[in-house]
């Protein structure tokens, strides 16, 4: 109720000159030569404004010249290599950040000099990543940091565990990044990252394009809220005072401060919401840290079908308990390119998993995309599925179609079992279709398309068992006991893919 009590008192002077009769039919400068000679300085107050405004545009334009040579050098060398360029997940996040950013950019653009390249951009938005997809690639890339244990100070240079990679992030990949934890409230993280890159902003404030993406304000906010939930009210305040600085008449801003200032005088704390920590045996076994065991052995398979007297497989057990082998160069360079070539000129799909509590498909615990292949339609399949036959003595006529799968940034399958103890479960049969058929996973055969140059292994957390991509190779183990029960030490997870595209 006080601040319509100081409008008026503002004001006051104001109303007093009308009502003392100085009006401004009076005061018009028209009417005297004499009184035309304060309108020079006017003249001059707005030429220097109008100068600060030209001023303000030259700045635009350099902004937007010198984001545009960062951009065009950086999508050249990612033309250079496309493939090579998005298999590094922080190139990926930066591609999928960068695109985020465009409408941004075109606020900045909302000129009438840009009204072309709007139009342009309008007849493009529909092809731009979502917001969905930037979260989708934060998490990824936040989950290789996770899982690997690495530093982000070492992913902020372009290292990844144990690899350097020419690339860094830059200050906007990392305040992007700082900004999406501060989002999920993984705060110690955002505290990290935004500090980082305010440090940055101190040092280059024209680095990450003031004023065009972000405002240091807004990352001001941001920071001091994950301050307060670290119940630091006092580093909170500092960095709200700074803010106020910046916009000082800003209402919300203020009351956020006195807010600040009214938990540090009275002591009151919040309890501390840490993260949950990733499970230590799937880490370990991401990381290749289980123990090797030396009873196992490897031979030639040629007793499953008469064929294999001819063509032997060559098979490395994996473990006894369950039941696990690595059948090698099962699958021909031609083979495996011929199926990624299939998978990726048919519209991809995120990939889904069955629940059979809900009975229905879902894809929450599985980062990836990928393609349905019949085992009978296609020349190549069928070939494959007589192999599969002949890996594994079983028959095939009622198993389900191939999923040819491939892993995004930070791709990865949570831990799992493939068997479903559900008599219910839909699956295919070349003799009635696709039908509603009693039976479960009995086994799983996983191939393996492409070598990955780090991460995304195939780990049982139950046993110990850690499998590193390799092309042409494949594993396969049993679901079931004998009894048609699930076997729990086949629960599995698919490591997160730091480098490389693994299919």
């Amino acid at each position: 109720k006080g601040f319509p009590v100081l409008v008026i008192l503002v004001n006051l002077p104001f109303l007093r000159s009308l009502s003392n009769g100085k009006s401004p039919l009076k005061e018009s400068p028209a009417l005297s030569v004499v009184s035309m000679v304060p309108l020079i300085n006017l003249e001059e107050k707005l030429i220097d404004n109008l100068e600060d405004f030209a001023g303000e545009l030259e700045m635009k334009l350099k902004v937007l010249k010198r984001e545009l040579s960062i951009m065009k050098a950086e999508n050249e060398k990612a033309r250079l290599d496309p493939l090579s360029y998005v298999t590094n997940p922080l190139n990926g996040f930066s591609l999928i950040r960068r695109l985020i950013d465009w409408p941004k950019i075109r606020k900045y653009m909302e000129q009438p000099v840009g009204i072309v390249q709007m139009r342009i951009f309008d007849g493009l938005v529909k092809e731009l990543p979502t917001m969905t997809d930037f979260i989708h690639a934060g998490a990824g890339v936040d989950r290789i940091k996770e899982i690997y244990r690495l530093r982000w100070r070492d992913m902020f240079q372009g290292k990844l565990g144990n690899k350097q990679y020419n690339t860094t992030m830059t200050t906007a990949d990392i305040l992007a990044m700082g900004t999406f934890l501060s989002g999920i409230n993984y705060w110690e993280d955002g505290i990290l990252l935004l500090e980082e890159a305010l440090h940055r902003i101190s040092k280059d404030p024209q680095d990450w394009g003031a004023g065009l993406l972000v405002e240091e304000a807004d990352v001001l906010v941001m920071l001091a809220s994950n301050y307060i939930k670290a119940n630091e009210y006092s580093t909170a305040l500092d960095l709200m005072d700074r803010c106020l600085e910046l916009k000082e008449h800003d209402a919300a801003l203020t009351w956020f401060t006195m807010d600040v200032e009214m938990r540090l005088a009275t002591g009151s704390t919040t309890q501390l919401e840490h993260r949950p920590p990733e499970r230590e045996d799937i880490t370990r076994g991401c990381r290749g840290l289980y123990e090797a065991s030396t009873r196992l052995r490897c031979n030639y398979n040629s007793s499953t079908t008469p064929f294999l007297r001819l063509a032997p497989f060559k098979v490395e057990q994996i473990g006894e308990d369950p039941y696990a082998v690595l059948f090698h160069d099962v699958l021909s360079p031609q083979e495996t390119a011929q199926l990624i070539e299939l998978a990726s000129r048919n519209d991809f799909e995120v990939a889904t998993t069955y629940n059979p509590r809900s009975k229905h498909k879902e894809n929450r615990p599985r980062t990836a995309k990928g393609h349905s292949l019949s085992k009978r339609i296609h020349e190549l399949s069928r070939r494959i599925t007589r192999r599969v036959e002949d890996m594994s003595g079983l028959d095939l006529s009622d198993s389900e179609p191939f999923q040819i799968i491939n892993y995004g940034i930070g791709g990865h399958y949570r831990q799992h079992r493939d068997g479903l103890n559900s008599p219910d479960f839909n699956v295919y049969s070349s003799k009635e279709g696709r039908g509603h058929l009693p039976g479960d996973r009995t086994a799983t055969v996983l191939f393996y398309l492409t070598d990955v140059e780090q991460g995304g292994a195939t780990v049982f957390p139950r046993t110990g068992y850690s499998i590193f991509p390799r092309a042409g190779t494949a594993l396969f183990w049993y679901n079931l006991h004998t009894d048609g029960m699930i076997d729990i030490l086949t629960e599995h997870a698919a490591c997160p893919v730091i480098m490389g595209s693994k299919w």
